[in-house]
């Protein structure tokens, strides 16, 4: 009975030391590399339960998620023999964990790798623009350049390159300020300039719309002329078949007229007796009206 005790006693001991070293979790997130003193046996990529040898072999759990591999800001020169600043980072993960085991063994190892090639293809591309370029145009194609010449050289350690991305282009803090300057006189040359086309161009439409409306007042007032002239044209017409109708009564209107401009208030005329003026101005009989008339 003691014997029996004892045993189960051993068993339970050995399980509770034992039994943590043979089985081991692999998380959803994790792949693992179960090696045997020191040399790789088996690659783990889905999750749950599984058991090694106690003692002889060890479970290396690597993240399958994506990496960042995040490289630190450095000048950088140009084609153009300039500097810039340049902070990039590539983003990959982990594709074949044996292969990534045997050639960098840890993450820690796999980010300094990495990022030195990504590091080393950033600094041939950027020798092969220039600074303006690169600032404006060619950021985009740089990243896919990098991108697609790290790829193959870091398959070789069982990592697939997903992207490659320029955080920042600047320039140093020791030109910096000077660059801004530059760049401010230049868009304040280019706000002057479109300006001054602003202003020409409005000169010239104020110029154009003065000569039209010039056109449109000589249009109109020879159009007036001409309405006015037509319209003379026709009074005297009318005048001359009244006059042929009866002269007597154009004579008398025309002498109304003459009367009303200088028979004024207070005035005194003097007119010959054979006048024809006079003539209106005597009596249904011939006698005088009177030579004085006030």
């Amino acid at each position: 009975m003691r014997s029996l005790a004892f045993l189960l006693i051993l068993i339970v001991i050995l399980a509770a030391v034992i039994g943590p070293q043979a089985l081991f979790v692999v998380d959803e997130t994790k792949v693992a590399v179960v090696t045997r003193f020191g040399e790789p046996r088996t690659t783990i990529k889905r999750p749950g339960l599984f058991a090694k040898v106690p003692f002889a072999e060890t479970v290396n759990y690597f993240d399958k998620r994506l990496l960042n591999f995040d490289a630190p800001a450095e000048p950088l020169l140009t084609k153009d023999k300039k500097t810039l600043v340049i902070d990039v980072y590539a983003r990959g993960k982990i594709v074949d964990p044996l292969t990534f085991f045997r050639t960098l063994t840890t993450e820690s190892r796999a980010q300094d790798r990495v990022i030195g090639i990504v590091s080393s293809e950033l600094r041939r591309e950027i020798a092969n623009d220039n600074q303006s370029e690169i600032i404006e145009a060619t950021r985009e194609i740089i990243m896919n350049r990098v991108r697609d010449a790290v790829s193959p050289i870091v398959r070789e350690f069982g990592i697939e390159i997903v992207d490659v991305r320029i955080k920042r282009a600047d320039f140093p803090e020791a030109i910096a300020e000077s660059i801004y300057q530059r760049m401010r006189a230049e868009r304040a040359r280019i706000a002057n300039r479109d300006r001054a086309e602003g202003e020409e161009e409005s000169l010239i439409i104020r110029a154009s719309a003065d000569r039209t409306a010039v056109e449109i007042r000589s249009e109109a007032q020879r159009n007036a002329q001409i309405i006015r002239g037509e319209a003379e044209a026709e009074a005297i017409s009318i005048f001359a078949e009244a006059l042929e109708e009866d002269p007597e009564f154009y004579r008398f209107q025309r002498s109304l007229e003459a009367y009303k401009r200088f028979l004024s208030s207070n005035t005194t005329v003097v007119l010959p007796a054979n006048s024809d003026l006079f003539y209106f101005l005597q009596s249904p009989e011939g006698a005088t009206a009177g030579t004085d008339s006030q």
